[in-house]
This record gives C-alpha cells, structure tokens and sequence, in this order.
C-alpha cells in the first residue's frame, strides 16, 4: 500500500472519528442543508428528506405537534428586520395571515447569531378559522443570505419549550 493511501485512510478514519463524536454530544443537532443551519430540537423529531430547490432545505422536521423546515429567502435581502417583513407582507397577500397578526422580536442564540422571531395565528388553504400557529426565526447564514427556520403547529399543540430550543440552539455550520 501506498504512502499516499495510508495518509488518506488516516485522514478519512479521523473524520469519521470526529463526525461519530459530534453525534454523540449532540445526538439531536439537525443540519439543513444548502441553508447550512442547524438546530438542536430535542428528541422526538423524525428527519424527512426533501428535495433541495433554490429556497426550500432539506431536510424537513415532522412530529406529532408539528413540522420544522428552511428556507433561504431572496439573495437581495441582507437585512433580518427587512426579510422579516417581505415575509410578513407576502403571508398577508395571500390570505394566510392578517395584517395585524403578527407578534414579532428580536433574539439571540448561544452562539450569538442575533435574528427576529415574528409568529402569527393563520388559515391554512383548507380552512376559513385560524388554525394554524406559525413561528418563522429569521437570520443569516455564513455567506450573508437571510433564512427562515419556521415551525407550524396548530394553536392547541404550541410548544414554548421548542420555541426557547429553537432561538437558543440555531447556529451557522
């Protein structure tokens, strides 16, 4: 063998070294990928690929009280306050939200990655009464492109601890 074959084995072995001890400390950390975010939700969660396209990332959350996808916004939004309210604004021009309905902040995780957190009450397409809780926190990634990590739930099954997980867990890989 190789001079060159054992240094790449040695290499490739140490990777899998580090990558197995990543998932050991955080078992639960979920990547979302091209958004390169991730967020640590807790236990329960059960991933879902999905086809990766230009806003939507893969993969996506689900679990019995609710889901938890990625977005990547539009490339000429850098600012987290203005993607926040294009958000709000397209969610109001197609119905699923009302104007006044949204209850938005700013945060900031462990890791300091500072974002707004804006959340409403909506329709979905099959109902006329609110029955859908949507929370979308809004941040950029390392390449300066704002994202939107968003849970949707219904009202009754709204989880605060998920929310508090969410805002102190996010961080950019």
């Amino acid at each position: 063998m190789s001079t060159r074959l054992r240094v790449r084995l040695v290499i490739a072995c140490i990777a899998l070294v580090i990558y197995l001890i990543v998932r050991i400390i955080n078992p639960t950390r979920v990547t979302f990928s091209p958004a390169n975010m991730s967020i640590n939700p807790g236990k329960g969660w059960k991933e879902v690929k999905v086809p990766a396209t230009l806003a939507v990332c893969s993969p996506r959350l689900i679990n019995k009280s609710g889901m938890i996808n990625a977005l990547l916004l539009d490339e000429d939004l850098k600012d987290v306050k203005a993607a926040a309210e294009k958000l709000q604004a397209n969610l109001v021009a197609a119905g699923k939200a009302p104007a006044d309905g949204f209850k938005q902040e700013e945060f900031t995780t462990a890791s300091g990655l500072a974002g707004v957190h804006f959340s409403y009450t909506g329709k979905s397409s099959k109902s006329e009464t609110p029955d859908v809780r949507s929370h979308h926190f809004i941040t950029r990634n390392m390449h300066g492109r704002c994202i939107s990590i968003s849970y949707i739930t219904s009202p009754e099954l709204e989880s605060s601890n998920l929310i508090a997980a969410i805002t102190r867990t996010l961080r950019v890989e």
